[in-house]
């Protein structure tokens, strides 16, 4: 991380309790929407979304399979906030 401006902007993201558990399950299993709307029980358009607000703040990253689009953390730094979070 470069500046306090791209923290900022990080950390903001991460910053809503959905945001969160989908960076947090986005770390332990499984990449696509539909995988994580089976988990977060949340619509579908929401939880694309939260994505496109983490993918824009370059939290996360995505990559196409066959006809699903599969995310994942794109910031190493993130999973070391994500086991603090999870300490506290």
């Amino acid at each position: 991380m470069n500046s306090f401006e791209e923290q900022s902007r990080i950390l903001k993201a991460l910053a809503h309790p959905h945001r969160l558990e989908i960076v947090m399950r986005l770390k332990e299993d499984g990449c696509s929407v539909s995988e994580i709307q089976d988990n977060l029980g949340l619509p579908q358009s929401t939880i694309s979304h939260h994505l496109l607000i983490l993918k824009n703040a370059g939290v996360l990253s995505s990559r196409r399979e066959g006809t699903v689009v599969c995310y994942s953390i794109e910031i190493e730094a993130v999973n070391e906030i994500l086991g603090i979070l999870a300490e506290i």
